[in-house]
């Protein structure tokens, strides 16, 4: 996703406390002989805490394989890493941004998908298969709501609903700063814009949304914990934010709850750092770590979205309502299209890169 909200995201995870409870779910063989390690670079955590118990500890036991864990996976350290040759990480943990970031720098190498088991892959939608990241966990933009302003179904079902202050009353809340980009997408939806006609987005148009909404808006939050704060206190009443982090306050008693419905969907993905010397155990794990039974329990204690649709096969129907890639609820969202927002315009700029200074510019606009 090319929304720059990386560090905010993962605040949740880094912080938050896990979604479900934990339970055995491989019965693992003791460890094989030593076949060395590798290395990945995460965002610690609740989210690493999650990894070690139902990604890493039994890929270890299974192939005799070590991971460790490092981090944060960022481009900078990882640009250090390559320029002077001492690879100490073999695998990342990142978004679409940093990855196209790191492509242009040459700081990763292209994934072998012929490496990966095809009946697995099968399993993982095609967008998510990109030349350096292989989407393994997914979030998403969604119309989060107090539950105590829209009790019993009542709530704002899509952006259009959002926009209509008549209908749906109270207070809303959208990014600002932290380098999250402007919703345009949500801003052309509201306007009618089939979901299939989203791109390329019509500038002008999502602009002229913006301005429509502007008015609803009583709080611009910094960083999607605000946001989240915002809601469950009542101070505002519907927010565009990641709606995982809703989920988790809504676990632990928040009034507040997630709308599934035309959310933007992105996701994080394993990347190959360049000139790592571990590239048969780093493909022996990724076959481990995209099975779906893998990912239904990963599932189970960070509420982010699998991206193999196997993983709904281990999953209950009331565990997977709560997910934002479950065959319902991704019927109902889109993916974020990162190539749109990644395409270079005449003025040497990503759509990205332009469309972040003329928020900022919009933002200070009097009237």
């Amino acid at each position: 996703m090319t929304d720059r909200s990386t560090l905010a995201r993962r605040t949740l995870l880094a912080t938050g406390t896990s979604f479900g409870l934990a339970s055995p779910f491989l019965h693992a063989r003791p460890a094989r002989a030593d076949k060395g390690e590798i290395v990945i670079s995460s965002w610690g955590g609740s989210r690493t805490k999650a990894m070690r118990e139902v990604m890493w500890t039994p890929f270890e036991q299974a192939t005799g394989i070590r991971v460790r864990d490092d981090g944060p996976p960022e481009a900078a350290k990882v640009k250090a890493m390559v320029e002077s040759g001492n690879i100490t990480w073999d695998l990342l943990d990142t978004d679409i941004p940093a990855i196209l970031a790191m492509v242009n720098s040459k700081l990763l190498e292209p994934i072998d998908y012929r490496r990966i088991d095809a009946a697995k892959l099968a399993k993982i939608p095609e967008v998510l298969h990109h030349p350096y990241g292989l989407g393994h966990l997914i979030y998403s933009f969604n119309i989060v709501y107090n539950t105590k302003s829209f009790p019993n179904g009542t709530q704002p079902r899509s952006w259009a609903d959002v926009w209509d202050a008549n209908k749906f009353k109270g207070g809303r809340s959208f990014p600002f700063r932290g380098g999250i980009g402007p919703q345009l997408e949500f801003g052309v939806l509201a306007d009618g814009v089939p979901v299939d006609k989203i791109y390329p987005l019509d500038i002008e148009r999502a602009w002229a949304a913006m301005d429509r909404l502007r008015p609803l808006v009583t709080k611009w939050y910094a960083n999607h914990a605000e946001a989240i704060q915002l809601v469950s206190s009542g101070e505002v009443d519907i927010c565009c934010t990641v709606g995982p982090r809703g989920l988790v306050a809504k676990a632990e008693g928040a009034p507040i709850d997630v709308e599934f419905g035309g959310g933007k969907l992105g996701p994080d993905n394993w990347a190959i750092v360049k000139g790592s010397r571990n590239i048969d155990a780093i493909y022996q794990y990724l076959n481990f770590v995209i099975d779906g039974k893998v990912q239904a329990e990963l599932a189970r204690r960070i509420p982010y979205g699998p991206s193999s649709q196997a993983a709904f096969e281990y999953l209950s129907p009331a565990e997977a309502k709560q997910l934002n890639t479950s065959p319902e609820n991704l019927s109902r969202q889109f993916w974020s299209n990162v190539e749109w927002w990644g395409t270079v315009t005449a003025n040497g700029k990503t759509n990205n890169e332009n469309q972040i200074e003329r928020f900022a510019r919009w933002m200070v606009r009097r009237g």
